[in-house]
């Protein structure tokens, strides 16, 4: 950067020149658009900006398809006048329109995104598709988007059609939540994709900006007070063209070469040393010309204490070099050419001072910014290596998207529809807080409650429904609360809005949020009356049924003993007959008469067997404990029995003690040789298959499907036809599976709904 005449100098005076800290450069503005003013705002203070600097920040414009000249000159003359300097960042479009005032300069990059991450950065975002946001942009996305000319209540193809996704730079300061991006995604049609940038590259943009201007500002000075022209400018000309040297590089090492051959042209000393400062203290002393004898440390840090430093025989000094007060190092100056003007050398180092400690800042400040640089550039190159990857992501996200897209629009299309199923179902529901609060409330519990939603809403249910107290649904609605899905029992219920009683049943379970918390409970109710009633009416139909099998029976036995009375007389005569006779043709037909006798008396009693069948309820039984009972054990006779641990229970007839005694029996009649019987068990499906089996002769193939009809057998015929006719009251099946000649088995195939685990407990 070159400077003019007037740009550095103020006037000789007694030899010496003032310091350039005493110029003053008028009051600074600075412009950045409006969607960036969290991010300014935060970084302002790290600006490094003149005393009274002001921030204005103008309208977002780059999207306005209504964009007005006369509304954005009003508003930059509004706030600038001739005497103020003003820097507007980002945006040179406006310069571009030449309707900015004089006075306000476009600097730093060409668009407002390129304030926060580098412009390669930028454009290759762009050139791949892709429309950059800020999040405070964002933030105000229907505002601008209505500045357009869109609504921003209807999606829009003006987007997805050019582009392929929403770059969001996120500077870590403004929170944008989830449901604005997704409702910015949704009017778009478009992916948002977040990239952290902080805040680093805008403020090292920024202050680099401020320093140019200050420096701009120095140039700009054009006063000259009292001093000889030709010796002024002389001495002026000779300054410039050494600063113009300083104030040409970037590098902190080598504006401090710089700064060595300007003092060695200016007062030729022997040595030049310097001390540099930083936030972690002294660094090593640099020493010009290179390989000069042992630094003087000593007196080096009397700079870091004192402004400046006089040697005692006048050939050298020592000054600090500063920036806004924080020193930036110690300059030592060694054996002057001219130590008669000792005074005037200091005089004339101590007015550049300033500008020495701005380069040396400005050097830092760009050494941070290329670090910054680098480091975005690092991530840029990540980005490109990755680029393939991301590109057939993206491609992926927007056919992810797209079905999104239609699939929300089903979800949207078909809320109507899930809407009217619930408000037409037949079953109540009801959706509470986790204080039983009422949230929501369909038409059937209107109906069954008698009782509207709006009243309700917001209430605890309880106020409303004294029937559902401690002692009757609340525990239930508190187990749903703790996280169990809870079937209470039947309730009746009496509402004073109806004239009889309601039953319902209900089910509370529990609603979780998408973190599995527990967040509340959904009620289903069902109304049971008519089951109810048509129960408590089968139930009186059971018990008037109860009531004329009991008389029947009672009628029953009465005639069986009748009978049976009957029967033993015939028996009785016939014995003393066959006692008496000696007719060998008599005797047999006495015989013949007993035996029918006798036949008689067995089917009586298997009548009340029969008769006893279904009277009573079926019961849940364990096979081991019917074993165990007595009259099973007296009909083993020597038998080994062995009983399998079987872990279920089954539903049947109180008569199933009979069907074991009648197998057990079965096999001393027609077993023969019969030793052992094994009792075992095994899930088959959804059923359970209990089997009995004993080491007897078995039963022939052409024998098995006749031994369970009434009436077959070597004896009665009775006792598996019974068996079979118990095992039915339930719907258990009953077969014989076993090999002839090795004995018989019997499968009894017990259904899903009659067997069931024993409880642990």
């Amino acid at each position: 950067m070159k400077f003019s005449l007037q740009s550095v100098m103020p006037y000789m005076n007694m030899g010496g020149i003032q310091s350039l800290s005493s110029a003053k450069h008028g009051e600074l503005c600075l412009f950045f658009c409006e969607t960036l003013k969290e991010e300014i705002t935060h970084i302002f203070h790290n600006l490094s900006a003149p005393k009274g600097t002001r921030l204005f920040f103008y309208p977002h414009y780059c999207t306005a398809g209504k964009f007005k000249n006369e509304h954005v000159e009003t508003f930059f003359s509004e706030h600038m006048h001739p005497e103020k300097s003003g820097l507007l960042f980002g945006d040179k479009s406006l310069s571009k329109r030449d309707i900015l005032p004089t006075n306000i300069t476009s600097v730093g990059p060409d668009t407002c995104h390129a304030l926060v991450a580098p412009i390669e950065l930028i454009q290759d975002l762009a050139s791949k598709g892709n429309y950059v946001i800020f999040p405070g942009w964002l933030l105000n996305w229907e505002r601008y988007v209505t500045e357009m000319g869109l609504n921003p209540s209807v999606p829009t193809t003006f987007f997805s059609s050019s582009l392929r996704g929403i770059i969001l730079l996120d500077t870590g300061l403004i929170a944008v939540s989830e449901d604005i991006i997704r409702s910015f995604e949704k009017f778009t049609g478009l992916p948002v994709t977040t990239l952290k940038t902080g805040t680093s590259y805008l403020t090292a943009i920024v202050k680099t900006e401020i320093c140019n201007w200050r420096i701009k500002q120095i140039n700009d000075l054009d006063e000259i007070r009292n001093q000889s022209p030709l010796q002024s400018y002389a001495t002026q000309m000779a300054v410039i063209s050494l600063i113009s040297e300083v104030a040409s590089v970037n590098e902190e090492s080598e504006v401090i070469s710089r700064i060595f051959i300007m003092f060695q042209s200016l007062f030729a000393p022997e040595k030049i040393e310097y001390l540099p400062y930083t936030s972690s203290g002294p660094e090593e002393i640099r020493i010009f010309p290179p390989g000069g004898s042992v630094p003087s440390s000593e007196l080096l840090f009397i700079g870091l204490e004192r402004d400046y430093y006089l040697l005692d025989d006048n050939h050298g000094f020592i000054i600090s070099i500063r920036h806004k007060k924080m020193i930036l190092g110690v300059l030592g100056i060694f054996g002057v050419s001219v130590p008669d003007r000792i005074r005037e050398y200091l005089n004339l180092t101590l007015s550049m001072t300033s500008f020495l400690g701005l380069a040396i800042n400005n050097s830092r400040l760009w050494g941070e910014i290329q670090k910054i640089k680098r480091e975005l550039e690092d991530a840029n190159d990540k980005l490109r290596d990755n680029n393939e990857d991301l590109l057939t992501l993206t491609l992926k996200l927007q056919a992810s998207n797209q079905e999104l897209i239609t699939s929300r629009k089903k979800i949207e299309d078909s809320e109507e529809f899930i809407k009217t199923i619930v408000n037409s179902a037949n079953i109540g529901i009801m959706v509470l807080d986790k204080d039983a609060r009422v949230l929501f409330y369909n038409p059937e519990m209107e109906r069954i409650f008698g009782l509207k939603f709006e009243p309700m809403k917001g209430k605890v249910v309880f106020e409303f429904f004294p029937h559902l107290d401690k002692n009757g649904t609340y525990p239930y609605f508190s187990k749903a609360v703790a996280g169990e899905k809870i079937v209470a029992p039947d309730l009746e219920m009496h509402f004073q809005s109806r004239d009889h009683s309601t039953w319902i049943s209900s089910i509370f379970v529990p609603v979780y949020d998408k973190d599995l918390s527990i967040i509340g409970v959904t009620n289903y109710v069902f109304d049971i009356t008519d089951r109810k009633e048509s129960e408590q009416e089968l139930m009186r139909a059971y018990e008037a049924l109860k009531v004329s099998q009991n008389k029947l029976a009672i009628l029953s036995s009465v005639t069986r003993h009748d009978i049976l009375n009957k029967v033993m007389v015939i028996y009785g005569y016939s014995e003393l007959l066959l006692a008496t006779t000696t007719d060998e043709a008599e005797k047999k037909n006495l015989k013949n008469i007993l035996t029918a006798g006798n036949d008689i008396k067995t089917l009586i009693t298997f009548t009340k067997e029969y008769q006893e069948l279904g009277m009573q309820k079926p019961v849940w039984m364990r096979i081991g404990e019917v074993m165990n009972r007595p009259s099973i054990k007296s009909i083993l006779r020597g038998f080994e029995l062995s009983v399998q641990e079987i872990p279920i229970e089954i539903y049947v007839d109180p008569m199933f003690e009979k069907v074991m005694y009648n197998l057990i029996d079965n096999s001393h009649r027609h077993g023969q040789e019969v030793s052992a019987i094994t009792i075992s068990a095994e899930q088959s499906g959804d059923d359970y298959r209990i089997v009995y089996a004993d080491d007897g002769t078995g039963i022939s193939e052409e024998e098995k499907n006749l031994i369970f009809k009434q009436g077959h057998g070597k004896n009665t015929g009775m006792g598996l036809f019974l068996i079979r006719e118990i095992l039915d009251i339930t719907k258990i099946s009953i077969r014989e599976c076993g090999t002839p000649g090795k004995g018989a088995t019997f499968e009894m195939l017990i259904p899903k709904d009659s067997w069931r685990r024993i409880s642990q407990k």
